[in-house]
């Protein structure tokens, strides 16, 4: 079986030990830093499955951590659990815009940690396992829309769109499945999972922030009044 290496970052002592501690009796391999900087290097030089993580740390926070791996074809798909003493909704949306993959808020409930992340590894095995076997199509295609699920590049109409993951996967979802209504609280659990928490708001913040980057093509996301959304395929422009 394989023994999973996490990296896991805090400035407070108290609170790294904690987490290397407990992860360590789940059987996994933690490599522990006090700044995201060290901790960078790290990652771009060794292997990691996932990544723990402050919000709030010196030199570099735990934000833009995240918008470095997200940046780099090496380690984009390396999973990061956001920790912060930031509760307001506009905190959750921006890490997960950025890329984060799930947003806890301190004080750590340490049973719910575990179990998120383990649910996270297991997702990442199970998309790992699928692409291996070449049961997940690598492109899709949908009107003037193509979609590279390995290299999660968006292009409408050749043209490449700059996406954040969030907003790939939610594309993703809708994409494969055009025309059909997914209310906001199922485009919640599909992306995220059943036992995610995050509000209808941040759905409807992500489908704006999609619709901007889609330009001309933004119509092909439609709002179906009090269900949700779907996708309808656009084709080429009048004067095309």
């Amino acid at each position: 079986m394989k023994k999973y290496r996490l990296v896991v970052i805090d400035d407070h002592h108290d609170i790294l030990d904690l987490l290397r501690y407990n992860f360590l009796q789940e059987g996994y391999e933690v490599k522990g830093f006090f700044n995201a900087v060290d901790a960078l290097k790290y990652i771009n030089i060794d292997n990691t499955d996932l990544v723990v993580t402050d919000w709030m740390l010196p030199e570099m926070d735990g934000l833009e951590l995240c918008r470095n791996l997200k940046m780099s074809p090496s380690t984009q798909d390396i999973p990061l659990v956001m920790l912060t003493g930031k509760n307001d909704e506009i905190d959750t949306v921006t890490a997960l815009e950025v890329g984060a993959e799930d947003y806890m808020v301190k004080p750590i409930r340490i049973k719910e940690m575990l179990s998120r992340v383990k649910k996270i590894l297991r997702r990442k095995v199970t998309v790992e396992a699928g692409q291996a076997r070449k049961d997940v199509r690598e492109i899709i295609e949908c009107g003037v829309l193509k979609m590279n699920l390995t290299s999660y590049k968006v292009f409408m109409n050749d043209e490449l769109l700059e996406l954040t993951i969030g907003e790939f996967k939610l594309l993703e979802l809708l994409v494969k499945q055009p025309g059909k209504v997914f209310s906001r609280n199922q485009l919640i659990e599909k992306i995220n999972g059943s036992q995610y928490f995050a509000t209808e708001r941040s759905i409807d913040v992500q489908i704006a922030g999609l619709r901007k980057k889609l330009g001309i093509y933004k119509d092909a996301v439609e709002t179906v009044r009090s269900v949700g959304y779907r996708f309808k395929p656009p084709g080429p422009l009048k004067g095309e």
